[in-house]
């Protein structure tokens, strides 16, 4: 770790960074101007860490809203998580919202990870169910934890003054019944105290204006941000591939538009094809942004810059 902390200091000097956002994200939402955030991952191995800094130093001259950082499956690397947002957000000035999710917490331990993000300055997290431990079929809530994400929710809003964003599906959960029960359990995550919601990725945004007409009739009201994944390989859309495995549906349009060709043909497509789903969402009122970078630079900032090319996410 302590090379990491090296390449961060001698890469990333306290020149480059930029002054908190003039107005916090959550406070754009309620306004409804949309807003613009980047998803990052903590890595597993000692080596991705200089990939991932690398990355994270280009935020400045990018300028999201904010950024969120995963958990590891299983919660693996929560520890990391928590280190890695105290560091974006102090180093970087960008408001930073971390992952929290009940795999594998007591009730205790959660109290314990989240005086340590009320300590370091965050002001809203992505409250989650989580996904099982890999090699795991189903979720197993810890004994003294909690077995939905409506419950972690209630947990935080009646101890903590946290803002929580929850999860939403708009090709619905792949343990949801329906579409519409899909919708019942937003519902209900807005109820107990969540104040935004983040999509799973999607690549048809008419799945989207459905999902969100269907959620306006059953009473959701908080913003609606959509999480977009600009494809940079062919292999994560194969059958066995990323986007699959999280069910997402690949559609035809997108296949066409990827096609052949070699890996940076296939990420130009990728990209170009992100580009024109977000500036439909954008123009058909979408609450705002989130792109899945995978802790990777070129796709996230290529995005970023064609929309703001386009008029979006004007920067003072």
């Amino acid at each position: 770790m302590l090379s990491v902390v090296v390449y961060w200091a001698n890469h990333y000097a306290p020149s480059t960074v930029r002054e908190p956002n003039i107005m916090p994200f959550v406070n754009k939402l309620n306004a409804k101007i949309p807003t613009l955030s980047f998803e990052f991952l903590p890595p597993k191995a000692p080596a991705d860490w200089a990939l991932l800094y690398s990355t994270l130093g280009e935020l400045p001259k990018l300028a999201p809203d904010f950024v969120s950082v995963t958990y590891g499956a299983g919660g693996s690397t929560r520890q990391k998580t928590v280190d890695l947002v105290s560091r974006i957000q102090s180093e970087l000035a960008v408001e930073t919202v971390p992952h929290l999710t009940c795999v594998g917490h007591s009730r205790d331990e959660l109290s314990e990870i989240l005086s340590l993000l009320e300590a370091a300055g965050i002001h809203s997290i992505m409250a989650l169910r989580g996904d099982p431990p890999r090699g795991d079929t189903a979720f197993r809530p810890h004994p003294d934890g909690f077995a939905y994400a409506c419950d972690l929710i209630s947990f935080i809003k009646s101890g903590y003054g946290f803002q929580l964003g929850c999860a939403y599906y708009p090709e619905k959960h792949l343990e949801a019944l329906s579409l519409e029960k899909d919708i019942e359990y937003l519902k209900l995550k807005q109820d107990c105290g969540a104040t935004f919601a983040t999509s799973q990725l999607f690549f048809d945004n008419d799945s989207f204006y459905r999902y969100r007409d269907l959620a306006a009739q059953a009473g959701v009201t908080i913003p609606m941000i959509v999480g977009i994944l600009p494809v940079t390989s062919a292999g994560q859309l194969a059958e066995t591939g990323f986007v699959r495995r999280c069910g997402a549906s690949v559609p035809q349009k997108l296949i066409d538009a990827i096609g052949e060709g070699d890996a940076k043909t296939v990420l130009s497509r990728g990209v170009d094809y992100a580009i024109a789903q977000c500036d439909d969402l954008l123009k058909n009122g979408v609450a705002g942004i989130h792109l899945y970078t995978m802790n990777r630079s070129t796709a996230t900032a290529r995005v970023t810059q064609a929309l703001r090319s386009l008029g979006h996410f004007p920067v003072k």
